[in-house]
């Protein structure tokens, strides 16, 4: 038998082993998972779904392409990936033994940064030099920041909130942004802003507050100033018995008053260097309620009884005249003849006899939601005052109703007939009360008569265009 030598043998070793190497075969199948778009949360990160590595083989995660991306453990397969917003990246798993590797990629993608103005000014702030500046929060981890780009002298408090409050002078013009900071990424949206000349609003005069507690007890009503952005405010009774504003400072607060009383109140604000005041009445209904003719802004108390609301002033409106319709103060005509009394001349006077209307003129004179009473108003005013024995004292001035029905008398027009006079009489002893009642056939309207000397409240027909009365209208309650 022939003998191999050491070195024979050690030479197909060698070539045993080669041969072995050469049969096997790496087998690199990686799976990057599913890729991620749009992305929008707390810390943009998404959590990575690669498949494991087989025995033997090694996988890592790689970042190919996007602007600042981290893996939490880049050897895990399901690591977490952290980004920025509006970034795309290419990631890929690589699965690698001894010298081969193998990757699978995938897309992850982060929503931008977009910040929203929730509110935005007029083109100028009216009345302010301040305004509140709103917009939706940062999120997602962001910073959002105020910051005035264009101006001079203004200032923007807590401007690291998306609720914050701009002041700047009168009569200029800002620009201010609002920035949301995430990483390396910014983003920003602007908003003009021009100031005004600083003007206080203490809301609107009210001077019928209707509450359901007794007259007697205290009245309470709910103030509702402007308070600018960045300013500084307080209330003062100026005029009024018994009133008090429980918190001056709060364009909110709660006027405590009495009833049938007006106050009289000035709201005071400041914003920086400028300071303005604006007046405030408020009256509490009592007895009185008390209405304001938005035509002339003359007030005319009036009360309830049942389900109407009536005037207790006769009305003072100076209608102009139209083609029927006339009105006339007593005594105060070129032709005037004066049976009694003395013509109304005086503020006073004229506020407390009223004007003489003919039916056409009291029509004409009409305020949006009153009405001429009906001869059957006036009628049912008896019975609903207590009947014949109680209704004259509480109908007349004084009385608990609050009617107040006073005796401004009455008058005849003479129509431009040179040879007549226009006839004034029985002012302070009779009242002639316009009713709605006319007869077309005869032109002739019912009015209604007070009569001090025989204490008689009657129903009688006139001449609707040549008959001066008092007017005084009514309206239905309306319920809330």
């Amino acid at each position: 038998m022939r003998k191999i030598s050491f070195f024979g043998l050690m030479f197909m070793t060698l070539v045993y082993y080669s041969c072995q190497k050469e049969d096997v075969v790496v087998n690199l199948s990686p799976d990057a998972g599913n890729s991620f778009l749009d992305i929008e949360n707390e810390g943009y990160y998404v959590e990575l779904t690669a498949q494991d590595a087989s025995d033997g083989q090694k996988g890592i995660w790689r970042l190919y392409s996007g602007n600042n991306g981290k893996f939490e453990n880049e050897t895990d397969p399901r690591t977490k990936f952290f980004g920025e917003p509006g970034e795309t990246y290419l990631l890929g798993w690589e699965l690698s033994e001894g010298d081969e590797y193998k990757a699978s990629t995938i897309n992850v993608s982060f929503k931008p940064l977009t910040p929203v103005l929730i509110s935005q000014p007029e083109e100028v702030i009216e009345g302010n030099v301040s305004s509140f500046l709103e917009a939706e929060p940062a999120k997602f981890g962001a910073i959002g920041k105020w910051e005035l780009v264009e101006g001079e002298d203004a200032i923007i408090e807590n401007a690291d909130s998306c609720v914050a409050k701009f002041i700047g002078k009168e009569k200029q013009s800002y620009k201010v942004k609002w920035s949301l900071t995430y990483g390396s990424k910014i983003s920003d949206v602007e908003l003009e802003i021009n100031t005004d000349t600083l003007v206080a609003s203490a809301g609107v005069d009210n001077l019928d507050v209707t509450t359901f507690t007794p007259v007697e007890d205290d009245k309470y009503y709910n103030l509702d100033a402007l308070l600018p952005a960045g300013g500084s405010g307080e209330w003062k009774i100026v005029d009024g018995k018994g009133g008090k504003v429980y918190q001056v400072n709060d364009p909110k607060s709660i006027l405590k008053g009495m009833a049938d009383s007006t106050y009289t109140l000035t709201w005071k604000v400041n914003v920086g260097e400028y300071e303005s005041t604006d007046t405030l009445k408020v009256r509490f209904r009592g007895l009185y309620g008390v209405w304001i003719d938005k035509r002339d802004k003359q007030e005319y108390k009036f009360v309830r009884i049942e389900n109407l609301e009536w005037m207790s002033e006769n009305f003072n409106y100076a209608a102009p005249w139209s083609e029927y319709g006339r009105n006339w103060y007593y005594g105060q005509t070129d032709r005037a003849n004066v049976t009694h009394g003395h013509p109304v001349s005086t503020p006073e006077d004229r506020k407390y006899y009223g004007r003489l209307y003919n039916y056409f003129g009291a029509l004409d004179a009409a305020p949006e939601g009153w009405r001429l009473p009906t001869r059957a108003e006036f009628d049912k005013l008896k019975s609903q005052l207590g009947g014949p024995l109680y209704y004259w004292n509480r109908i007349i001035e004084g009385g608990d109703t609050g009617l107040d029905i006073n005796f401004a008398g009455a008058m005849s027009y003479s129509n431009g007939n040179l040879d007549d006079r226009d006839s004034f009489y029985y002012q302070d002893e009779r009242t002639m009360l316009m009713t709605s009642n006319f007869n077309p056939r005869d032109y002739t309207v019912i009015q209604a008569t007070v009569i001090k000397k025989y204490k008689l409240f009657g129903l009688a027909g006139v001449p609707s265009f040549y008959a001066g009365a008092t007017v005084r209208y009514v309206r239905d309650v309306v319920e809330n």
